[in-house]
């Protein structure tokens, strides 16, 4: 018996997914659809999926669960498109930035035999210094060490979250089980923010009577800071996030705001060594949450309990039922 995976989207992301099932295959059948070419021509050669379709609703058919590793500002009009074609019980599954607009689409389009649940992927921290995208800096270990989001709605069953629980542990991550509202708070300082940082770099330095020259010296800092606006499709998801999540995003850009007036204080008036100091402790920050990270030490309040028998198992069981009968 074999459980069907469809994976929408087959970036680094819903690449990385499909690397990490690789081991399974023998029980999941991978299927996998991107309407990007080169995307799809990358995972038929290096064993992503077992099988690409060419439509949405190709992908969709016999599907036990569906994951939309999609661009944000997509992840609406597939959710729209495919809603229809879901087999009963099927599971949806999404790794946008934002839950709570994800959650609103849900309760418009999925069908009350489906379930949703939310993932935040987190990539590792071997992987943090790796500036590239798409399907080339997929990796099987993305995830290996990390946690991963988990947010339920509010006709999210207790089978729903124990099945992706365990999906998440074959993916080699810890489940890290959240509400949409705090989520979206923490992804927007560390996923909306680092990129509206690029942009006003951008624009400032673009904007500079001085540019057509300082174009030509930009350093390697520049480039990295700059970099989180690299992908091609990272503008539409960016502006629909910020659309989608306007108060978290005008407080923490308030938050920046108050921040930048400190330093510009600090450059007008601190001596050397107190601007060294502020920007020591700063970085003595960084290294410490980069330590953290690289550690692993997040668990810090107990986790629901949730089904822990073999892991594998627990998908193909959620396949065998029909319906979820101990939720009713």
């Amino acid at each position: 018996m074999t459980i069907q995976i469809s994976i929408f989207g087959l970036g680094q992301i819903g690449a990385s997914l499909g690397l990490a099932l690789a081991k399974h295959k023998d029980q999941i059948l991978r299927v996998g659809h991107d309407k990007d070419r080169y995307a799809v021509s990358y995972a038929k050669t290096n064993d992503v999926v077992d099988k690409v379709t060419l439509t949405l609703s190709g992908a969709v058919d016999k599907a036990d669960i569906v994951i939309l590793a999609l661009p944000f500002q997509e992840i609406y009009s597939v959710l729209e498109h495919i809603s229809q074609d879901l087999k009963e019980d099927t599971l949806v599954i999404d790794t946008g930035p934002l839950k709570t607009p994800v959650l609103k689409w849900v309760d418009e389009f999925l069908p009350k035999s489906c379930h949703y649940v939310g993932f935040t992927p987190v990539i590792g921290s071997d992987h943090l210094n790796n500036l590239e995208y798409g399907p080339d800096t997929a990796s099987a270990d993305l995830f290996d060490g990390s946690v991963m989001g988990i947010v339920g709605g509010g006709n999210t069953t207790e089978s729903a979250i124990n099945m992706a629980a365990n999906l998440v542990q074959l993916l080699g991550a810890t489940p890290y089980f959240t509400d949409p509202a705090e989520i979206d708070g923490l992804m927007t300082t560390t996923y909306i923010l680092p990129r509206l940082l690029a942009v006003s770099l951008l624009k400032t330095s673009q904007d500079a009577p001085g540019w057509r020259e300082a174009r030509k010296i930009a350093s390697r800092a520049y480039s990295q800071t700059t970099n989180s606006l690299a992908q091609d499709e990272i503008t539409g998801a960016l502006a629909a996030a910020v659309e989608s999540n306007r108060e978290n995003t005008s407080r923490v850009i308030d938050d920046l705001i108050r921040v930048l007036i400190e330093v510009k204080d600090l450059a007008e008036n601190a001596s050397q060594e107190e601007s060294e100091k502020y920007f020591r402790q700063v970085q003595k920050n960084r290294d410490l949450w980069l330590d953290d990270r690289k550690k692993g030490n997040w668990i810090e309040t107990p986790q629901p309990d949730y089904q822990r028998r073999g892991m594998l198992s627990q998908l193909l069981g959620f396949k065998e039922r029909k319906k979820f009968q101990e939720d009713k």
